[in-house]
């Protein structure tokens, strides 16, 4: 026989249950294959099954990334006032290179327009291939090129690497604790915890888009 106090857990367990929504999450990334790659395969293994993630990669300048999200955005507000089950997105994130040694002239007009519209920046400088190296190595020397992260990639922890590669996930995911506390402390030590990273080689925010998923699973 179930107890009152049982019973009474039970059923709370079942009103919050019923009172708390799947969180809804947006990642537009500016990559279509390595971004997109990274960050579906986190969705996959942390089985975050009261989030809904919908990923984008567009392959498009910084400035074409933030009106995307922008019109995602409108939508899904559209969409949800229509539909009761629908909810609007809880945060947007913009995944973003900040590129070497010229940044894309359209990354000042996109970081503006993404905080006009309540969208989350995620920049690594040079690219997103420095929050990979963080996993191996905590390193703060500037990288010339964004393509000079990508070599130093291949050469000292991962040689099949390219954008497409699929297999670097298993081998960083067991290492995602290590970078970061990597991420962190580079801020930290580097860059003053800085939150636009458009001067700070090399730098990235996207430990920001993990820890927040492992806070969901």
């Amino acid at each position: 026989m179930v107890s009152r106090k049982q019973r009474n857990i039970d059923e709370y367990k079942r009103r919050r249950a019923f009172k708390e929504p799947r969180k809804s999450i947006l990642i537009v990334c500016e990559g279509e294959k390595t971004e997109p790659i990274y960050f579906k395969e986190l969705k996959k293994r942390l089985q975050l099954a009261m989030v809904d993630i919908e990923i984008v990669g567009t392959g498009s300048a910084p400035i074409t990334v933030v009106d995307y999200a922008v019109e995602l955005k409108k939508e899904k507000q559209k969409v949800a006032k229509r539909i009761l089950t629908e909810v609007e997105y809880d945060i947007v994130y913009c995944v973003i290179d900040v590129e070497a040694p010229t940044p894309h002239e359209s990354l000042p007009r996109a970081v503006n327009k993404a905080r006009g519209n309540r969208l989350e920046v995620i920049l690594s400088n040079p690219c997103f291939e420095y929050w990979y190296i963080l996993h191996f190595k905590k390193t703060s020397a500037p990288f010339d090129t964004s393509q000079d992260v990508k070599s130093t990639l291949r050469r000292s922890y991962h040689p099949a690497y390219s954008e497409s590669d699929t297999t670097i996930f298993d081998v960083v995911y067991q290492k995602t604790s290590d970078a970061i506390k990597n991420s962190k402390e580079i801020l930290r030590e580097h860059h003053n915890n800085a939150e636009d990273l458009r001067d700070c080689n090399p730098s990235t925010h996207v430990h920001k888009v993990v820890e927040y998923l492992l806070i969901q699973s």
